[in-house]
């Protein structure tokens, strides 16, 4: 790796804020009109002496994400070629675990310092963008410093604050259900579930297995819980999400609360999420010690993309379900692309060259055969394309890349458009998920729990 061009990965793994304000946002050389002169979207010959790149002499380029060792490693390839390919940039990574990278974040806002090009996740782009702290790219859109020619409006969607184009996704995901299919099979079940069954046909399912199961098993995670599907249940009865769009007063009614509280407590009763003291030990438990790690839990919730990771680390074979629908839909089509989206910083001075990387991140199949759908599927169908490409599909881990694809696919191409969640999303999830236990525990009836939650948000929403 080029140290003139990227910093080791031991330095990357230190770098410090102090660092980031010698080397950051206002760094190189000014955006101005210059035009970014990349490769088209999918072209893996592009020329490495191209112009492009926004700029005619070097610059230094920050660049923020959040993942594990292996994400790390992977983007940093992307970037080594990416700096191969156009010498005159020189990037610097930021990038730490998930919690700590938004606690960097945080610092750098209130330092309006930055990464000129960071990656921002759905739950707090609507927050950075009503801030100011990212900025509108449609205009770089329309300019052709960004390619999204082979984007999907949904694609597009899930990185749309109140109108405005903030980020290009590096990779989608939605809510899903995934099932243990071997352990069906081995209790005697053969007829599996299918996607966007009603709540009720799914509930009448679950029910059905819990005298099937054996001693220590049990048939469901309490799905109560997922903060997607406490907003898919309150789109489909048409409203807008767990909040208002400009995320000032809590989203639905009172009646729709209710509903949602008394159809997983009719769950519960049944057995079907087993006692609550298993609920709550296995919580917390690593995936490997969890009691569907282990085999012994029969279906729970997920992002579409973590499917292919829970099969990578069991012998059983999974299978994965879109969303259940609610008796009575609105719309049967609400779910939210969780984007893992690419901003660009709205202190940057290198809006040009912010843009530049960010199109050549998401649209080059080079790169992209590298970070092979590792946060989510991208946004282009051409990279789609490619990945479905080299599966084999006799391979259970490629299988379930190929549903993630298939499924997100159709998730993508028939959702309702959806203008992300305003500030003060989490102070609802985190609330609902606190009433949820407490009415399993028996210490509130659903009734007070409604008032309460109501109570609460008028007091911390706005």
């Amino acid at each position: 790796m080029k140290s003139s061009k990227l910093l080791t990965k031991l330095a990357a793994c230190l770098l410090v804020l102090a660092l980031i304000a010698a080397c950051g946002s206002g760094g190189g050389s000014t955006a101005g009109d210059t035009t970014s002169g990349g490769a088209a979207a999918g072209d893996s010959n592009a020329a490495v002496d191209e112009p492009g790149a926004g700029a005619e002499g070097p610059y230094e380029l920050t660049v923020g994400w959040w993942g594990g060792v292996a994400r790390h490693e992977k983007t940093l390839e992307m970037i080594e070629l990416y700096t191969d390919r156009f010498p005159q940039a020189t990037i610097i990574p930021n990038y730490a675990a998930f919690d700590d990278y938004w606690v960097q974040m945080s610092t750098l806002a209130a330092a309006n310092n930055m990464p000129d090009a960071m990656l921002v996740q759905l739950t707090y782009l609507g927050e950075y963008a009503q801030r100011g702290l990212i900025r509108n790219l449609q205009p770089l859109v329309d300019a052709g410093h960004i390619d999204v020619s082979s984007f999907t409006a949904g694609a597009l969607s899930g990185s749309t604050i109140q109108g405005n184009l903030v980020g290009i996704t590096m990779g989608d995901t939605s809510s899903a259900t995934v099932y243990n299919k071997s352990l069906l099979e081995r209790i005697g079940v053969t007829e599996m579930p299918s996607d966007q069954m009603l709540m009720s046909e799914f509930a009448d399912y679950l029910k059905a297995l819990v005298p099937l199961m054996p001693d220590g098993h049990y048939v469901a995670e309490l799905f109560a819980r997922g903060e997607q599907n406490m907003e898919i249940f309150m789109r489909q009865h048409g409203f807008y999400g767990l909040t208002t769009e400009d995320g000032a007063e809590v989203g639905f009614s009172r009646e729709a609360l209710a509903d949602f509280f008394n159809y997983h407590l009719d769950l519960y009763n049944a057995g079907v999420y087993g006692p609550i003291e298993i609920i709550l030990d296995d919580r917390n438990a690593q995936f490997g010690d969890s009691l569907r790690g282990r085999g012994l839990q029969a279906f729970w919730g997920t992002n579409v993309n973590q499917a292919k990771i829970f099969q990578s680390t069991l012998e059983d074979e999974l299978g994965m379900l879109r969303s259940q629908v609610a008796d009575g839909y609105t719309n049967r089509n609400v779910e939210v692309a969780v984007c893992s989206t690419w901003t660009i910083a709205g202190n940057s001075k290198l809006e040009t060259e912010a843009a530049h990387f960010i199109s050549y991140m998401v649209n080059e199949w080079d790169l992209q055969s590298i970070y092979d759908m590792d946060i989510g599927v991208p946004g282009s169908t051409v990279i789609q394309q490619h990945l479905l490409d080299r599966l084999d599909t006799s391979n259970p881990i490629d299988a379930m890349k190929a549903r993630e694809i298939e499924l997100m696919q159709d998730i993508l191409g028939t959702i309702e458009p959806f203008n992300g969640r305003p500030a003060g999303y989490p102070v609802v999830v985190d609330d609902l998920r606190r009433l949820m236990d407490e009415i399993l525990a028996g210490n509130i009836s659903v009734d007070a729990a409604v008032d309460s939650h109501f109570n609460s948000m008028s007091m911390l929403l706005n």
